[in-house]
C-alpha cells in the first residue's frame, strides 16, 4: 500500500525500515516552510523548554545555553542530545502529562520557551502560575497548501498545520485510513470531520503499531 506522513524521515527511521520491509510504498515530505527567526535569549534562565525538534535546531544556532534544557517529547530529546549532548527533563509528549511532570520539576524557576510563530503555547500556558515564563519566536512556520491531490490509503499527519496545509485544499483517497500524531493533531482532523487513529506516543514506533493493526 501506499503511506503518506507530513514529514521527511531519517535513514534510521523505523517508519521507513517498516515500509521496506513490507514493500510498501512510503511517500515522506513535510507540507510547511520552516523559517528561523532573529530572537534574543535570555539573560537568565534556569531552564529552555523546547516544544519539537525545529526550536531546538534554530534556538541553538546561537549557541548551547549553560541552563538545564527539557523536551516535550522523545523525538525532541533525541535532537537536543544530538546537538546539545544533554537532555535534562523529557516529556511523554502529550501537554497536560508533559506540563504536571515539568512543573514539579521547574516550579518556582524561570522557563525559556524559544518557540514557532504558529505554537499554541500549550506547556507555557498550563504553568503560567507555576513557573515564571519567559518566551519569543526562533522561527516562523508556514503551510505551504498542497496543490495536487496525494494518493495513498494511509495518511499519517504530525502537526495541526499541516493537516490545514493538506485537507483544507485536496481530498484525502476515499476509504484512506488517518493516522494522527498527537493530541492536538487528532482535534485538527476532528474539527475537519476526519475520522482517525491516535498513535499512543508522538514517535514512529507508535506509528509503525498502529500501521500494523490495520486490516
Amino acid at each position: 500500500m501506499t503511506v503518506f506522513i507530513s514529514r521527511s524521515l531519517s535513514a534510521q527511521s523505523p517508519l521507513a525500515a517498516w515500509a521496506e520491509a513490507g514493500g510498501h510504498n512510503l511517500l515522506a515530505h513535510s507540507l510547511i516552510d520552516f523559517r528561523p527567526v532573529p530572537f534574543s535569549p535570555p539573560g537568565q534562565a534556569d531552564w529552555w523548554f523546547f516544544y519539537s525538534s525545529r526550536a531546538v535546531e534554530f534556538a541553538l544556532l546561537q549557541g548551547i545555553p549553560a541552563v538545564k534544557l527539557a523536551a516535550m517529547g522523545p523525538g525532541t530529546a533525541k535532537t537536543l542530545q544530538k546537538l546539545a549532548g544533554r537532555v535534562d527533563f523529557v516529556g511523554a509528549g502529550k501537554p497536560e502529562e508533559v506540563a504536571e511532570a515539568f512543573g514539579e520539576r521547574a516550579r518556582g524557576q524561570q522557563v525559556f520557551f524559544p518557540r514557532a510563530r504558529q505554537s499554541r503555547k500549550t506547556v507555557q500556558t498550563l504553568l503560567d502560575d507555576q513557573i515564571r515564563v519567559l518566551d519569543d519566536i526562533c522561527y516562523n512556520n508556514i503551510a505551504v497548501p498542497q496543490q495536487t491531490p496525494i494518493l495513498a490509503e494511509v495518511y499519517i499527519f504530525t502537526s495541526p498545520l499541516n493537516v490545514s496545509a493538506y485537507v483544507d485544499h485536496q481530498a484525502l483517497t476515499a476509504g484512506a485510513g488517518v493516522i494522527a500524531i498527537g493530541p492536538s493533531t487528532a482535534a485538527a482532523l476532528t474539527d475537519r470531520g476526519v475520522n482517525c487513529l491516535v498513535a499512543a506516543s508522538p514517535d514512529e514506533e507508535a506509528v509503525v503499531s498502529v500501521l500494523r493493526a490495520l486490516p
